[in-house]
């Protein structure tokens, strides 16, 4: 039986450019390397702002503040392709802490290979996957759509017939 899977997410913007890390994902039984906005699951127990402020400084190394809550994405199938598996992200805005402020980010977690802060164009270049979408998405449609649901019959299907 699936079971359901919550995540948090971090958008840290400035000058323009939102922080990435890169990272390798299997993805339709195939590696690749995958530039994601930094972020992970809640653990048992943790808040969802604890569990932020943890993933920032186990990838990139920054110490952040969680603003508000930019919005949800709730997917079913996504990792198995079964209806009744579920996860939920909630994806943040946040600032970095005053201790971190100006501080480079950098990779703490080894199965990050690199952060980097990414213009909208480059997002568009190197953020390509289905799981990628309503992030570019809520960016080009204003930063008004608080909820996105998606519903996959297969698994990381190909973007470009999901959407």
């Amino acid at each position: 039986m699936p079971t359901d899977f919550t995540g948090v997410v971090g958008i840290l913007e400035e000058d323009g450019a939102i922080l990435h890390v890169l990272n390798e994902r299997v993805l339709g039984g195939e590696a690749r390397p995958c530039w994601d906005l930094p972020g992970g699951g809640v653990e048992l127990g943790e808040s969802l702002t604890d569990a932020l402020v943890r993933e920032f400084s186990e990838e990139a190394g920054l110490d952040v503040v969680p603003r508000e809550l930019a919005f949800v994405i709730e997917r079913f199938g996504m990792r198995t392709g079964l209806r009744e598996e579920r996860t939920r992200f909630f994806i943040f805005t946040v600032d970095r802490a005053q201790g971190a402020v100006g501080r480079k980010p950098q990779a703490q977690d080894a199965e990050i290979l690199q952060c980097e802060f990414l213009d909208r164009g480059t997002m568009n270049e190197r953020c390509i996957e289905v799981y990628q979408r309503p992030i570019l998405d809520w960016l080009d449609g204003g930063r008004q759509q608080r909820y996105f649901l998606l519903q996959h019959s297969q698994p990381f299907a190909d973007p470009k017939r999901v959407f």
